[in-house]
């Protein structure tokens, strides 16, 4: 497994389109900032970051080792690496990869079904749903957990890997 760790990370960065001409970037380790997105989409990487994004945000994207990231508002999240925390508001799209990662936030609400995909092993995401949204869970030993908001639909739930746990909040 270690030596697949690279082409894992090489993968999922080209996925992500991680570091953008247009980005706000935030890199290095143990930076604290409030950032107002102005619209724009923003990077955090490195380690250790703990950043208070505010307003409407473009992708937001997290990729490294034990950030701690808030946001109020993004087209999307993307979270890859490992131990990171991203706490926010509402994402149209949702994105966790790699491994023990922890994502709490509002999917979906916009014009088109909100989509969560997680990959890789050990994250842990919790979502509100805010309308019509999409679950694929692929990997191993991920859990899920969901609520709806007034008025919105159970999600359409795809699965694979092994013991992944995707189940309605109580």
């Amino acid at each position: 497994m270690p030596r697949l760790l690279p082409l894992v990370f090489a993968a999922t960065i080209a996925s992500l389109g991680i570091a953008q001409a247009d980005e706000l970037t935030i890199e290095g380790v143990g930076i604290s900032r409030d950032v107002d997105c102005e619209g724009k989409d923003v990077g955090v990487y490195g380690a250790e970051n703990e950043i208070a994004l505010t307003g409407k945000c473009g992708l937001i994207t997290v990729h490294g080792s034990n950030h701690k990231v808030s946001f109020e508002e993004g087209t999307g999240l993307a979270v890859s690496g490992m131990d990171n925390k991203v706490k926010g508001g509402r994402a149209q799209n949702v994105t966790v990869a790699v491994t023990q990662n922890t994502v709490t936030a509002t999917l979906g609400g916009g014009g088109a079904p909100g989509k969560l995909s997680t990959s890789g092993a050990n994250n842990r995401v919790s979502l509100v749903l805010a309308g019509p949204t999409r679950l694929e869970v692929q990997g191993a030993d991920h859990v899920v957990e969901w609520t709806r908001s007034e008025g919105a639909p159970n999600p359409e739930v795809t699965a694979s890997g092994a013991k992944n746990v995707i189940k309605k909040k109580l």
